[in-house]
């Protein structure tokens, strides 16, 4: 029975919270909504003619990135916690008796760390994904016809994101 209460503590630890939801897939819409400017900008695709296209393949592209924010926030709130378990250990002894302060100033660290892994996945991800679809639609798929070429490049770049998200090596 203790297992599963550790185990529990564990699972609720990576839950993500609704906010955290939210500001990933406002995020990721944003980011996917800059290669349709470009594409419309550059290429001239036409936003009326192609709306479906550009409204279907953004919000796959979000979706994915949503995943991929995740994956990086949990991988680098953890590596952040882990890098400051010795300030925390270093201010219980300093403190000595103060437990409530030691507790609270725990939780501020833990919230700070919180939003800045927030911050390095939502930028560490924008950039990945926006380097691989300007890789695959100028210079990979160049020559495919427009359509495709959007369809194919934001997709694999959504993709790629998200697959490189899930490497250990952050």
């Amino acid at each position: 029975m203790a297992e599963v209460d550790e185990f529990s503590a564990f699972r609720h630890e990576n839950d993500v919270s609704i906010e955290q939801r939210i500001v990933y897939f406002i995020n990721s819409l944003i980011v996917a909504l800059v290669p349709v400017y470009l594409y419309h900008a550059i290429f001239f695709m036409s936003i009326d003619d192609h709306m479906i296209i550009y409204g279907s393949v953004t919000l796959f592209a979000a979706i994915v990135l949503t995943f991929a924010y995740n994956n990086i926030y949990r991988m680098k709130r953890l590596k952040l916690s882990a890098s400051r378990e010795h300030i925390s250990i270093a201010s219980k002894n300093k403190v000595g008796d103060k437990k409530k302060f030691a507790a609270a100033q725990k939780e501020v660290q833990a919230l700070v760390t919180s939003h800045e892994a927030i911050a390095a996945s939502i930028m560490y991800n924008n950039a990945v994904f926006l380097i691989c679809v300007s890789i695959f639609s100028f210079i990979i798929f160049k020559n495919v016809p427009l359509v495709y070429n959007y369809i194919i490049s934001i997709s694999l770049g959504a993709g790629l994101t998200s697959f490189l998200s899930t490497s250990s090596k952050h």
